[in-house]
């Protein structure tokens, strides 16, 4: 349980709510709570009030002060829902911030462990799910507990004055126990809400695989090995669903149980009173039920919530920092580095230097490991073994922003391509070259407002292109940069590399390219050897 009531205040935390907001939201709920049990406690003493002093004016001022509080609860309740809303938004942003920052750090590895489904879009549901722990948890808890702390201070001055307080002290020792109770259910309730999440995922799976095969068993008369197979995951799926319902109910009778023993002391021993007195004083004890009950549903609220907070905190794959500067000795080098997929080897003890200036290709047979090879080199991906450096500074030691501004990769298949033309080359980065005379170097003529929607292969890798320009890097890795190109776009593309002066490092199988470079490395059955041209 502390593991997980430690997760959940971490979200808590990440949330980081401005304190003027947070404390409107709690004073709203506070005010709109109490205002509930007032008009309740009110109404009822009014007629004990009605029934003992006979006359409309005798009871005028309490009948006053109800309508008062009747007029106003739906403003107020509005204005609490409101407050706790906006807080809950505030929330979700945040969240969603921290989530892209998150998996924005992720290397391609990272990326390609989630590809069996959309990670982004069920992440943003499960952010979603956690502004619940703003609406329906920390926010009524508060104003619940903080009511039920006002009410027993009413009973304790309620006349004869000294006379309550003693009954106030057996309350709030009732309401603590009550409290404490519920709170000792959590870890339970984790452990069941989490166990049932588990046979779910079970009987899915099974149900799944049987409707698979289940033609075919029928067909053989093997129904029998479909019903034992399916029995086992609905079996279990019922105990995780009877063992949550169980810790559900044990919940539901601790509040009842705190609730009643707070009764039961009212009526064997309270103070010699007015009948008005005493039953204010019992409505208050009453308000115990609905308060701990408030709290038992922030508490399932939370077990709820706690699924979407687990998968969100599997996201969180902390990374090293750099804080270096790009280093003024700007070779590219590899040295004894291993490369794999899974268990294959695409690459022992490689090593390569891409000196300043220098245009270097890399070619091979499909699948030998040439993307992989560039998205290690651009810290994109890792490695098994060896070193990628920038000089003497490892890749992982350079500041990120600097690194990226310096060091470009370009994919093979190049993406975010729809859009304005500006806003789809600078990609919300500040350029220091004119993309639009580069874009006209390469063919396409556009205006900075011209809006992309489908592009071809070739026009998507010209624009990829000048994107990687913007920043003028000082390496640039580019992963079959010409292969959707005829002669004429490939030339244009290889003048405006070498205008730049930029080491270039090109995964290839186009001779024109191969041809442009100085020198041609061959990455075939793991080993990296040098081409003689």
């Amino acid at each position: 349980m502390n593991a997980d009531l430690r997760r959940l205040l971490r979200w808590l935390a990440r949330a980081q709510p401005p304190l003027g907001p947070l404390l409107r939201a709690l004073l709203g709920g506070f005010v709109a709570t109490a205002t509930n049990v007032g008009l309740l406690v009110g109404a009822l003493a009014l007629l004990v009030e009605s029934a003992t002093r006979p006359g409309l004016r005798a009871v005028l001022g309490v009948l006053i002060v109800i309508e008062l509080l009747a007029f106003l609860r739906s403003p107020i309740r509005f204005n609490e829902r409101l407050g706790s809303h906006r807080l809950g938004f505030a929330a979700v942003t945040r969240w969603r911030r921290w989530l892209v920052e998150t998996i924005g750090r992720w290397n391609f590895a990272r990326w390609r462990s989630y590809a069996a489904g959309d990670l982004l879009e069920r992440s943003l549901r499960d952010t979603d799910e956690l502004q619940d722990l703003w609406l329906r948890g920390v926010i009524p808890s508060v104003s619940t507990l903080t009511t039920l702390l006002v009410a027993d201070l009413v009973i304790g001055s309620l006349p004869a004055r000294g006379s309550w307080w003693a009954y106030a002290g057996v309350l709030a020792l009732f309401q603590l126990l009550g409290l404490v109770g519920l709170l000792a259910n959590l870890g339970p309730l984790l452990r069941a809400d989490r166990g049932l999440r588990s046979a779910r995922a079970s009987y899915q799976a099974a149900l799944v695989e049987l409707s698979a095969v289940a033609p075919e068993l029928v067909l053989l008369g093997r129904f029998d090995y479909l019903e034992r197979r399916s029995k086992g995951a609905r079996e279990a799926l019922r105990r995780g669903e009877v063992a949550l319902w169980r810790q559900r109910r044990i919940a539901s009778g601790v509040a009842l149980l705190a609730t009643i023993g707070t009764l039961v002391t009212l009526g064997a021993r309270h103070p010699h009173s007015s009948p008005l007195w005493i039953v204010v004083a019992a409505l208050l004890a009453l308000s115990t039920f609905e308060a701990l009950s408030t709290v038992r549903s922030a508490l399932d609220t939370a077990v709820a919530i706690s699924a979407a907070a687990e998968r969100l905190e599997d996201l969180d794959w902390p990374l090293a920092a750099g804080a270096r500067p790009w280093p003024q000795e700007s070779t590219l080098g590899a040295h004894h580095v291993r490369l794999q997929e899974g268990e294959k080897v695409l690459l022992e003890d490689g090593s390569l230097d891409l000196l300043p200036g220098q245009r270097l290709a890399v070619t091979g047979p499909s699948g030998a490991g040439k993307s992989t090879l560039l998205r290690g080199l651009g810290a994109l991906d890792t490695v098994k073994s060896g070193t990628v450096s920038i000089g003497d500074t490892s890749l992982d030691e350079i500041d990120e922003q600097q690194l990226r501004r310096r060091l470009i990769y370009v994919p093979s298949e190049p993406g975010l391509t729809r859009g304005f033309a500006r806003d789809v080359v600078h990609l919300g980065r500040v350029g220091n070259r004119d993309f639009q005379a580069d874009l006209a170097a390469l063919g396409p003529h556009v205006e900075a407002s011209t809006k992309w929607d489908e592009l071809s292969r070739g026009e998507r890798q010209r624009v990829a292109i000048v994107r990687a320009l913007v920043t003028s890097p000082e390496i640039f890795l580019l992963d079959e940069p010409t292969s959707g190109l005829g002669a004429e776009e490939t030339r244009a593309i290889l003048a405006l590399l070498a205008s730049t002066g930029a080491s270039v490092m090109i995964a290839t199988h186009d001779n024109q390219v191969m041809a442009w470079c100085n020198r041609v490395l061959e990455l075939r059955d793991g080993r990296l050897r040098l081409l003689n041209r």
